[in-house]
């Protein structure tokens, strides 16, 4: 074999592998995509599986920095965001048990500390980042619910997760209030709903929210037409710093832009450096539905079923699907 027979052959194989890199990166991202639904499908009959058992769908809890306290149930004493609450039926119950019948306070924070810090599979996209921990800021503290008070815990490293909830169109009145909740819990227990209206303003037109409690029978425009759960927007050159404040919280934290996402922007494909508010007037505060997949994420409906939401969905129907009573049904 000549010096140029040798150089063609090269040529050749380097044409070939080019081609083909393309087709074979497809095919992974295509696993990674049927493996991320499955996620949303596993976890979306979790939530049917809470409200076929406790009578409604998942609280969302209190607030962004409340953890969740076992001894506290599922309704709206619950400080912990919905996916704490889901833990049973994912086969995590021992997960969402730790500290449970513990009087010391320091021993009930360290266990909540140690569910803070435990990632948990399932609710991570493989298209997007591998299970793990990840920095929290320097200044976030977290409330961990104690019996007779509540104590705040720094932590160095949170679990985070990449689906969130429907919160409902995210139009004003119901659009998104953020914030802490009362503390300590005594505050909150006392507190009546007239008392949370008037902090944290009118119940959304979702699912999952502060202190939810949706039945089934609430979903008035249909199951089938309202969306339940899905894959949330977010900015990867945050991921690992944790630095966005859509992703600053833990995978368990209650009511937050880390856990609920709204209908009222459309969903958007991760970039870097990017913020949706900077595309719809930065209010009512945009938190957009998305994903790391190239043409559409996943968003799973109240009765089950998931569909490939494509990112220039019609923004009135994704709207429409994202209340749970406006009359369209995404119609």
């Amino acid at each position: 074999m000549t010096l140029v027979e040798l150089l063609v052959v090269v040529a050749i194989i380097a044409t070939l592998i080019g081609l083909l890199l393309p087709a074979v990166q497809a095919a992974r991202e295509s696993a990674r995509r049927t493996q991320c639904f499955s996620h949303v499908k596993q976890v979306a009959l979790a939530c049917l599986a809470h409200e076929q058992a406790r009578g409604c769908f998942p609280s969302g809890g209190w607030g962004g920095t409340w953890t969740g306290d076992p001894d506290r149930g599922f309704d709206e004493r619950q400080p912990g965001g919905w996916v704490f609450n889901i833990l049973p039926w994912v086969e995590q119950g021992g997960l969402r048990d730790l500290g449970s019948g513990m009087a010391d306070t320091e021993a009930k924070a360290n266990a909540a500390a140690s569910r803070l810090t435990t990632p948990v599979p399932l609710f991570t996209c493989p298209s997007r980042r591998p299970p793990g921990v990840f920095p929290v800021r320097p200044s976030l503290d977290f409330w961990v619910v104690a019996v007779p008070t509540s104590v705040k815990r720094r932590l160095e490293t949170l679990a985070r997760g990449d689906y969130a909830a429907n919160m409902g169109s995210g139009m004003p009145p119901n659009h998104y209030r953020g914030g802490g909740s009362y503390s300590p819990a005594s505050i909150a227990d006392a507190a009546t709903d007239a008392d949370w209206l008037s902090s944290f303003g009118p119940a959304p037109d979702g699912i999952v929210f502060r202190r939810s409690q949706v039945r089934m029978k609430d979903i008035t425009d249909g199951s089938s037409k309202t969306y339940l759960l899905g894959e949330k927007y977010l900015d990867p050159a945050k991921l690992a710093n944790g630095t966005s404040d859509d992703d600053d919280q833990s995978l368990f934290s209650g009511f937050d832009r880390d856990t609920v996402r709204a209908g009222c922007v459309p969903p958007y494909r991760d970039q870097a450096n990017f913020d949706p508010k900077d595309m719809h007037g930065g209010y009512p505060v945009p938190l957009a539905y998305g994903s790391a997949h190239p043409d559409a994420c996943g968003i799973a409906m109240a009765d089950g079923s998931v569909r490939s939401v494509a990112y220039s969905i019609d923004p009135v129907i994704h709207r429409g699907l994202s209340s749970r009573n406006d009359g369209q049904g995404g119609d």
